[in-house]
């Protein structure tokens, strides 16, 4: 299973379940400290109930175990600056141009967000334009499957 169908399969898990879930054996980088070589991690109802060595982590009883070993799990990566899914806007005709908003011309089907998603994006700082002194309003978006900028 490759890492992106592992972590597609995580996600599902993390937002469709109401048992916990136990992810075991599996190589392990956190937001904060060292790294965790054989870790579980427990999640439920989309929350982290425990993460940390095998030994040091309490199953529940009722939760579904998934054989992790091999994988590497890591927090989501959030991007602050990116111009994908940017269609229209800051055509660069002024220096200034704050009335510009990127909502109105996001294209929620644009390849690059998958590719983003490949790579562990999860968040991005959506903005209209670089090259400007001020280039308008800038968006932070969940990359998800969409068919619409609510979606």
């Amino acid at each position: 299973m490759t890492r992106l169908a592992f972590f597609l399969l995580c996600c599902g898990l993390v937002f469709a379940q109401t048992k916990p879930v136990a992810l075991t054996g599996a190589h392990i980088i956190p937001i904060a400290g060292p790294e965790i070589d054989r870790a579980t991690l427990v999640i439920q109802n989309g929350k982290i109930l425990a993460v940390g060595p095998a030994a040091a982590v309490a199953i529940p009883k009722d939760a579904e175990r998934i054989d992790a070993s091999g994988k590497v799990i890591m927090p989501g990566l959030v991007d602050s600056h990116s111009h994908i899914a940017a269609g229209g806007g800051a055509d660069s005709s002024a220096p200034l141009q704050p009335d510009v908003r990127i909502l109105d011309s996001i294209n929620v089907r644009d390849s690059r967000i998958k590719k983003a998603r490949a790579g562990g994006l999860t968040t991005v700082n959506i903005m209209p334009g670089s090259g400007h002194l001020l280039s308008g309003q800038t968006l932070y978006v969940k990359l998800r499957d969409a068919k619409t900028v609510d979606d």
